[in-house]
């Protein structure tokens, strides 16, 4: 028999169900089940890409992806700048001068990462300037000693633009009759930042200059260089390869990327992206068992049908045929309204949550949503593949009915 028979019945017999209601109500929610399992997955993984990809583009985009670091610091710095920054994969490099430090004010002590940026420089690479609140990072001037602070350093310290803050540096201390003594100095705050991440505690710029002289690193000097990428997430390939390329360099270079520091961050995320993916797929899985009954309880019923149909001349392989279209038939039905739901209010997702009164995020921003194309189709594929293994088994059974036993007591 042609093919186009197992079609034909399939099809038939899912639409046929005047007398197998429970199969019917089995089935039905083994649709909805897949529908919802998808459309979700699709929201959530949207959703996740979203946010995964602003904190990419905030935070990756101001602190340093690569940071390049000679032996000592160097005044001369800028043919090692034009050495790396015509690699491959790599926008451009500006001076940095980086140290940890204390900032003292009003009564509070607040640890940072203490950046000393060219402005002009910083600004034509950085996504700083996006994301001031007051001032600009072109206030610092060189011996005004100004400083920019991120939004939450600037409330936990009780600051305001134009107040002095003391800046501590452990580098480039001095040793005096009490012994070692830091290096510290008065800034003034000129501009405030905010990027909605850890940076906007953790994160302070001055200029290159001023910290040069907070440093005692010298004066024109710098500390290392710091590199901005095409893709942040390329930053380890990119540090292993200039790794490679100073391997033979008589100076030492050493050479880091920002995994170092908020790596653990990513990971977090992207380990809770894999959960919630697992956790959704379970949902398919489980819609995908209720496949397995209604198909299980559809052969009960209809062996002496299968067993006519043999007697005719179905072979077992049309026989299981059978079976998996219509138990695929209500899994493409699910998957495909799973897919547009999914799809559309994974485009009209904010307005969703506002209707809704959720805020996800604080009042006033929006969730972000990336569609992924390829993560959709992978999505609907997967729940179509995982749905027709799910078939198998019962079709197999069926396929295995012996027409003599089956019509014996018909």
């Amino acid at each position: 028999m042609s093919p186009s028979v197992s079609l034909f019945i399939g099809l038939r017999y899912w639409r046929a169900r005047k007398d197998t209601q429970f199969v019917s109500f089995i089935t039905f929610f083994s649709v909805v089940g897949i529908a919802l399992g998808v459309a979700a997955l699709i929201i959530v993984t949207s959703a996740m890409n979203g946010l995964e990809g602003r904190l990419k583009h905030r935070l990756l985009g101001t602190v340093p992806q690569v940071v390049v670091t000679p032996s000592k610091p160097v005044s001369d710095y800028q043919p090692l700048l034009d050495q790396v920054a015509n690699h491959q994969g790599v926008r451009g490099g500006v001076p940095l001068v980086a140290t940890e430090a204390m900032l003292q004010g009003d009564g509070q002590l607040s640890a940072v990462q203490l950046l000393g940026v060219e402005p002009a420089q910083e600004l034509e690479f950085s996504g700083i300037g996006n994301h001031m609140l007051q001032g600009s990072l072109a206030d610092l001037t060189p011996g005004k000693y100004g400083i920019v602070l991120g939004s939450k350093l600037v409330r936990d310290l009780n600051l305001m633009l134009g107040d002095r803050i003391k800046v501590i540096s452990a580098t480039g201390a001095s040793y005096g009759p009490m012994g070692r003594v830091p290096s510290q100095r008065n800034f003034t705050l000129v501009g405030v930042f905010e990027i909605g991440a850890q940076v906007d505690g953790a994160l302070a710029y001055i200029h290159v200059n001023d910290a040069a002289k907070l440093t005692r690193i010298g004066s024109g000097k710098v500390s290392s260089l710091r590199l901005y990428l095409d893709d942040a997430f390329a930053a380890p390939q990119i540090a292993q390869e200039l790794k490679a390329q100073f391997e033979s360099a008589a100076d030492t270079v050493n050479i880091s990327d920002w995994r170092q520091q908020y790596g653990t961050l990513f990971s977090a995320v992207k380990m809770e992206k894999n959960m919630m993916a697992l956790l959704l797929t379970l949902i398919i899985a489980i819609a995908a068992f209720n496949v397995v009954s209604a198909l299980v309880m559809m052969v009960t019923d209809k062996t002496a049908d299968i067993a006519i149909l043999k007697t005719m001349g179905l072979g077992r392989a049309q026989v299981m045929g059978v079976f998996s279209v219509q138990g695929m038939t209500s899994t493409v039905l699910g998957v495909l309204i799973g897919g547009a739901v999914g799809f559309v209010v994974a485009l009209n997702l904010q307005n969703v949550l506002s209707a809704l009164g959720i805020w996800l995020l604080p009042p006033g921003q929006a969730l972000p949503v990336i569609i992924n194309y390829g993560q959709i189709a992978t999505i609907m594929l997967g729940a179509l593949l995982l749905s027709y293994l799910a078939t198998l088994y019962p079709a197999w059974r069926a396929s295995k009915i012996q027409p003599a036993e089956a019509l014996r007591y018909e």
